[in-house]
């Protein structure tokens, strides 16, 4: 593995916090952000995904910030790109504006509607999503051995495209600059079926609205959630139906709990419950 340079954390300060890094300006580094991420997620094989990913993804002429270099604190690692001044994430704004909830969802429906219209490459950084929900699958602790078979022919079925997938999208994973967005945190990034991320959206801001750790993250209430989930899925579909879609996202939503698990396993034996609870909910019929 490469041996990355060691940063001065002191010419930092740091700005933000998320789930899994800190943020960091510097008046030392003009126009440049520093993300570090700790313990076993900050592994310098996880930033590298992250890091060019992020690559690929402006290449190819996705809305995302530059990425400049790997860099690391201690044997925790990172990644310096550039500032996008003024930026506000759809988490925040809707938090700031409540009332404008409906609005904020409906502008972030269409930018993942520009996003599945975007075609992308398979390559080292970017899976194609088929082949990664069935590597998931092969040996996963959290499915039966029924769901497994069930699953493995659900994927296999599935229509290929080359769709781009943001592959963890939600609203504080884009922001908004001077009217401009940018998607961030392009760690899972993939080609594949749009219903994948579809249904982590759901997942995230339906299912999990009401567990506190993911209200702190978007910053937003459980209803709130909701409300921005009903909003984004009429703008998204152009239906009023949003259970119809709802209904027909549960396979996907389970299945993005399979590959969740799989890119951050957590073996703690009360969370393991909770996913083979969670999925079988989703597909009670398996």
């Amino acid at each position: 593995m490469k041996e990355y340079p060691q940063i001065k954390i002191s010419e930092w300060e740091l700005v933000g916090e998320g789930y899994n890094g800190q943020a960091y300006v510097s008046e030392k580094h003009p126009g440049k952000l520093l993300k570090i991420v700790r313990t076993e997620m900050g592994s310098a094989a996880k930033i590298e995904q992250e890091f060019y990913a992020s690559r690929v993804a402006l290449e190819a002429g996705l809305p995302t910030p530059e990425v400049y270099e790997i860099v690391r604190d201690g044997k925790d690692h990172g990644y310096i790109s550039e500032r996008i001044a003024g930026k506000k994430s759809f988490s925040r704004l809707c938090a700031d504006q409540p009332e404008r909830i409906p609005e904020y969802a409906a502008q972030m429906a269409g930018y993942a509607k520009d996003l599945h219209k975007r075609p992308i490459s398979i390559g080292p950084y970017v899976p194609s999503v088929k082949s990664l929900l069935l590597s998931a699958l092969d040996s996963s602790p959290i499915v039966s051995e029924g769901q497994r078979k069930w699953f493995q022919s659900f994927v296999s079925a599935m229509p290929d495209s080359g769709t781009c997938l943001h592959g963890d999208m939600q609203p504080g994973n884009i922001i908004l600059a001077r009217e401009k967005p940018y998607w961030i945190d392009l760690g899972w990034l993939s080609q594949g079926c749009h219903m994948m991320d579809l249904a982590h959206l759901y997942k995230m801001m339906v299912d999990d609205s009401v567990i506190p750790l993911v209200q702190d993250l978007t910053h937003l209430t459980s209803e709130q959630m909701k409300a921005f989930w009903e909003a984004f899925a009429r703008s998204y579909t152009g239906k009023a139906d949003v259970e119809a879609l709802n209904r027909e996202l549960l396979p996907y939503a389970a299945l993005d709990m399979v590959r969740s698990f799989y890119l951050h396993p957590n073996y703690n034996p009360a969370f393991m419950d909770f996913c083979r609870a969670r999925i079988g909910g989703y597909c009670p019929d398996i």
